[in-house]
């Protein structure tokens, strides 16, 4: 056979090789190798002396090759040929001319998603409800929190995941191994199937299995990528006041109060916060890529930016605070404010992955706008770090409570995913299983499932 088949062609063909192995997989999985199955049914009724020792043997032959093919290896040959015909399409396009120079299925794949995005194609979702509320272990001592990012660069829901429940369980804190603030934790999801049936009935296994590290505003492991998160470095005579900030609006009027601050952070020489006073506009610090730990931020990872805040301890009562990372920002108006420390983070979608706050001179800032004749604002424990990338979604572990309690071995958070079931998103969800990710998705895909 040959020719140049037209992308609904390629998508006909495609469907039909995954229409193959859903079958494959629902019949194996509902018929073949669940309870109850064909050998479960054999299994139970062996007996005699040549019948058990050789239907054992031949039993477990069919499952192997029941398993063989829905495979991740299998599913990959089913769906990398279609890939190598799409190059040709992408190819092609007078505007996009990507696809046809890779060699690698998984840059065919990655410039496929793109040309999905540009051309406002997509498939069936998975309808994955993601947890993203942590429960806490009755007995736990710390009281931070994860948080999860499951929405991509272009705000679609990331679909290669493990539908399973998911445990962070603490085992090194300061009296065990690391410093305090710096817990590292482990994470442990469900058991997996020992081949490839049933894996909707199984979770990730050993093989996500991995360890964090809680951030904070110190260095080494968890660190901030920031110079002076906790803005313990202050020279009052100096400009800038504070070792890696600017201060470009409103510098007399800020100073350092080591009082009241949020918490210390590992490797600490000075605990202290960044006061800002009240009745001068608006008053601005900003740290650039160039003062960073770092003076690169990776293109496809997104990162977490947060920043404590306290009106209540000099009576700050107007305004709005803004953090920015890049092109990225959050306002909050300090009337909305509990009393106490707060939290201000980057809002856990798009605006956290570097395609989207990309901008000359990169750099991270905060303000209060506005500000009341009097009182002043504290701010501290400024984190700017990576997402932590877990089985296909991501994740950040932290301290944010109002009155951080520090984690103590074998507290434990917990969430659980569900739906995502097998049969849902059949085009998303056999990538998943390929190896290769995910596509966009829509409530009315162009590229339908079989």
């Amino acid at each position: 056979m040959s020719g140049a088949p037209t992308e609904a062609e390629i998508q006909a063909q495609w469907r039909a090789g995954i229409d193959i192995l859903e079958t494959l997989r629902n019949h194996f999985d509902g018929t073949i190798a669940g309870s109850g199955g064909k050998l479960d049914t054999l299994t139970q009724i062996l007996e005699g002396e040549y019948l058990p020792t050789e239907y054992t043997r031949l039993m477990a032959q069919i499952r192997a090759q029941c398993s063989d093919l829905v495979s991740p290896s299998y599913a990959s040959s089913v769906i990398t040929p279609a890939l190598f015909e799409y190059g040709k399409i992408l190819a092609a396009d007078a505007t996009y001319g990507l696809g046809a120079g890779y060699r690698a299925p998984a840059d065919i794949f990655a410039a496929l998603y793109d040309w999905f995005h540009d051309k406002t194609l997509s498939v069936a979702s998975r309808t994955i409800t993601f947890d993203t509320t942590p429960t806490a272990g009755g007995s736990n001592v710390g009281n931070g929190t994860i948080s999860r990012l499951t929405i991509d660069e272009n705000a679609y829901n990331i679909e290669s995941c493990t539908i399973e429940k998911k445990q962070f369980v603490c085992r090194a804190d300061q009296n065990s191994g690391t410093e305090e603030h710096a817990e590292t934790f482990e994470m442990i999801g469900e058991p997996s199937s020992f081949d490839s049936l049933l894996r909707g009935s199984f979770g990730s296994g050993d093989a996500a299995r991995t360890v964090i590290t809680s951030k904070h505003a110190g260095t080494g492991s968890g660190g901030s990528l920031l110079q002076n998160s906790s803005f313990s470095q202050y020279a009052a005579g100096s400009t800038p006041k504070f070792t890696g900030w600017t201060e470009t609006a409103g510098g007399n009027h800020m100073s350092q109060d080591t009082t009241n601050y949020y918490r210390s952070h590992p490797n600490a020489t000075t605990n202290a916060s960044l006061k800002m006073d009240g009745g001068h506009g608006t008053l601005t610090v900003t740290q650039p890529l160039s003062a960073m730990r770092v003076r690169r931020l990776d293109s496809n990872t997104p990162y977490f930016l947060r920043v404590m805040v306290n009106k209540t301890v000099h009576s700050a009562v107007g305004g709005d605070v803004v953090i920015s990372l890049g092109s990225s920002s959050k306002t909050v108006a300090v009337s909305a404010l509990s009393s106490g420390w707060n939290e201000i983070t980057i809002d856990f979608n798009e605006d956290c992955w570097f395609k989207n706050f990309n901008e000359d001179a990169l750099s991270v800032e905060i303000s209060w706008n506005n500000t009341p004749t009097s009182g002043s604002l504290l701010v501290d424990d400024v984190i700017l770090s990576p997402w932590d990338l877990i089985d296909g979604t991501w994740w950040c572990l932290r301290q944010n409570a109002a009155s951080p309690v520090s984690w103590l071995a074998n507290d434990i958070l917990t969430l659980e995913d569900t739906g995502g079931a097998p049969g849902t998103g059949k085009i998303n969800y056999w990538l998943w299983v390929a190896g290769f990710g995910y596509l966009p998705t829509s409530g009315s895909p162009t590229f339908t499932d079989p």
